[in-house]
This record gives C-alpha cells, sequence and structure tokens, in this order.
C-alpha cells in the first residue's frame, strides 16, 4: 500500500482539471461535509495534509483514472484532446465529453497498434481526397466503397450505414451517457472521428434524434475520407447555421449532404403519381432515414420543387413534427433501463466487440485487458457474447 506522503500532488490537480472536475464536485465526491479549501490544499505544493488512500481512490474513480496513477514521480503522457472543430466551442468540453473521447482514444490506439503488429493493410480511402476536391466526388466514393444500399421497408436506414462502415473497417460507437450519472448532451457535441489509416473510429452521440445520427456519421465519413480528426457538431441541411462554420466542416457538412441525398436518388422519390403529397415526402424520410424537412430542404436546394410547393409541405412537415414532438412528450416512460449488454455493444461497436472477444478466446488478450476494452466484467464474457455474436 502507498504512503500518503508519497502522493504527487501535481498529479492530483492534473487529473481533476483534465477531467473537468470542480473544485466544489471533488470535495463533495470525499464526503458530504468536506469544503473545496481542502482539496485546493491537497493539491497544493505548500499544502499542510494528504488525503488518505481511500480518499484518493475515490477521486481516482471520479477522475477516471488509475489510483496508481497519483504516486507517480511524474505527471503521464495522455491523449491529447482532439481539434474541436464546433462553432460554439468556447463552452468548452465538459466532463462526459473529455471521458468518451479518452475511452474512444484508448480503443483506437490499442486496436491500430494491434493491426499494424499484425501486418494488416491499411484502409485505401482514409486520406483518399482533401477539401480542395469535389464533394460529390468524395460523396459519391464513400457510397461506393461502402456499397449503400436503400434501406428496405421496415429497416432502419441508420443500420445499413453502420453496417457497411464496419465491414469495410471503420468502427462506430454510439452512446448517449458515459455512466448513468453523467449524460451527453447533444447541444455540447454531435460527434467525433479519430482517423487512422488502420482503424479509425466514429463515436455518435446517441441523445441526439436518429435522422441527426444518420447525417452526423456521414458528416464523420467525411472526416476520414479527408483523414481530419475532430469533434463536431451537426447542423444538417439548415443554410442558416452554416455561416459560422470552420472550412473542414463546411466541406464535410456539402460531403455528408451529397452522401445522403444524391440528385437520383431525390428525384426518384419524387417520381409520384398525381399531386406530390407530404406522405410522398414521409416515405423517403423513412426509407433514407431523415427527417421531412431535410429531404424538402435538399429537394428545394437541387431546383426540384417550385417556391410554393415547398412552402406548402415545408410548413406541413413543421406541423407534423410539432404534434409528433408532443406525443412523444406525454408517453409513459417505461420502467426499468435499457438491455446493459446492448448498451455495451452500441458503445463499443458489434465490429471492435467481436474483435476483442475473439483475440481473448484465443489466448492473445488478457481478460483484464479484455474487460477495460469492453467495459464488460471478465464473468459477464458469456452473457455479452450471445449479444455480439447472436448466439
Amino acid at each position: 500500500m502507498p504512503k500518503r506522503e508519497s502522493l504527487n500532488r501535481n498529479i492530483l490537480k492534473w487529473a481533476r482539471k483534465s477531467a473537468k472536475v470542480s473544485l466544489e464536485k471533488a470535495a463533495a465526491r470525499i464526503s458530504k461535509s468536506c469544503k473545496s479549501e481542502r482539496i485546493r490544499d491537497w493539491e497544493s505544493p505548500e499544502g499542510r495534509e494528504f488525503p488518505t488512500v481511500k480518499q484518493v481512490e475515490k477521486l481516482a474513480k471520479l477522475y477516471r483514472r488509475p489510483a496508481e496513477v497519483f504516486y507517480m514521480s511524474y505527471i503521464p503522457p495522455d491523449y491529447p484532446l482532439l481539434k474541436d472543430f464546433r462553432s460554439n466551442k468556447e463552452e468548452g468540453m465538459d466532463t462526459g465529453l473529455v471521458f468518451m473521447m479518452r475511452e474512444i482514444q484508448e480503443r483506437q490506439d490499442w486496436l491500430s497498434t494491434y493491426l499494424k503488429s499484425s501486418k494488416a493493410k491499411i484502409l485505401p480511402f482514409v486520406g483518399k481526397y482533401n477539401i480542395k476536391d469535389n464533394p460529390a466526388e468524395v460523396a459519391a466514393d464513400i457510397r461506393r466503397v461502402l456499397a449503400i444500399r436503400q434501406a428496405k421497408p421496415g429497416e432502419k436506414a441508420l443500420k445499413v450505414w453502420i453496417d457497411q462502415a464496419e465491414k469495410k473497417g471503420i468502427y462506430i460507437s454510439l452512446s448517449s451517457n458515459y455512466h448513468t450519472r453523467l449524460k451527453l448532451s447533444s447541444d455540447s457535441f454531435s460527434v467525433f472521428a479519430v482517423s487512422d489509416k488502420y482503424a479509425p473510429f466514429i463515436f455518435i452521440n446517441s441523445e441526439a434524434w436518429e435522422h441527426d445520427q444518420i447525417f452526423a456519421l456521414i458528416h464523420e465519413l467525411a472526416h476520414i475520407w479527408i483523414n481530419v480528426s475532430g469533434i463536431s457538431v451537426d447542423v444538417g441541411m439548415n443554410e442558416n447555421k452554416v455561416r459560422n462554420l470552420h472550412i473542414v466542416e463546411r466541406f464535410c457538412r456539402v460531403v455528408a449532404e451529397e452522401a445522403l441525398l444524391p440528385q437520383d436518388l431525390v428525384e426518384e422519390f419524387l417520381r409520384v403519381k398525381g399531386e406530390l403529397k407530404l406522405k410522398n415526402i414521409s416515405t423517403a424520410g423513412r426509407r433514407l432515414g431523415i427527417s421531412n424537412q431535410d429531404f424538402l430542404l435538399r429537394s428545394k436546394k437541387l431546383g426540384l420543387l417550385e417556391e410554393s410547393l415547398f412552402k406548402q409541405l415545408y410548413a406541413e412537415a413543421e406541423t407534423a413534427w410539432k404534434v409528433f414532438l408532443y406525443k412523444e412528450s406525454v408517453k409513459p416512460k417505461s420502467k426499468g433501463g435499457p438491455n446493459y449488454y446492448i448498451m455495451q455493444l452500441r458503445r463499443g461497436g458489434r465490429s471492435f466487440s467481436s474483435t476483442v472477444l475473439s483475440l481473448h478466446k484465443s489466448g492473445k488478450l488478457s481478460a483484464e485487458r479484455a474487460s477495460k476494452l469492453l467495459n464488460v466484467k471478465e464473468g459477464n464474457f458469456g452473457k455479452f457474447e450471445k449479444f455480439v455474436f447472436g448466439k
């Protein structure tokens, strides 16, 4: 057991600040009576007292760091924060975003290192283009490489895109919280990408509506095609929100629009017998995984709808959306939470989870390491496998 006096006060302060945790929150984790001044004293080189080992363990859990780190003689190297492309980045990165980013970076770093050591081939589409290229050409290449098809009736378009991306070696994670008491706000960020020639990762904040998630996913696919990692807040097809976007975000947004709704596909859905009605637009939205409003905006931008018809249908779509939101708000909340293993599968992604489990079963990865990568205890691997492999 480490001695209290061997605690590195500088690391204690670094760990708290890098986790975006306030002095007040750290004090509350120690006890109800603990004051922020006590935490500040522990972190100060001139501090008068040291926390107990148990108190350090409490802070370690809060900061998401191994307790042993706090007794090192130097601040350990850490994953750098991803480039922030958000137009509202003055709000900073909250604790949930920092922790989730660190988790994904750890997974990505481990998998990329493993694939390199295994002499895996690099992914040819990563960095194939740059922001000087034609967005429509990049979009067409994304659809071609992933072999994107329309969702069948009853099938979710988001699942089609995720499945096709994972088949090509892109790892997708979805979650709406870091843990039950730390939600991820879609107002803070929608998505981020860690681009890499061997193991690119995309994380999607699933708190957003599904039609926003699919646009965010394709936006980050564009990031991978130009090999630029970063954090984004998806603005969809609303032209009013484009003004302050970073040049990279502008490019990726156009690519996403072109990839999700290429002109020939839009024209196909607009070819209807008789008068075009909102129900026709709704059919397109369900099959493509987008909102009625976004489909209408894209149709107008392509010059496929007259202004008067656009205004009429858009007003109807807005009214229908408000009715839907109201119905959702008054729905009785279901008892109990979502299935734990399904949540971990979505968070890790099927492709990543199956890779880790397979390596563990073959003896190439320790149970301890596999457990940390999957966020699943070793004793529960058997139950988790049933969801990953569909047994």
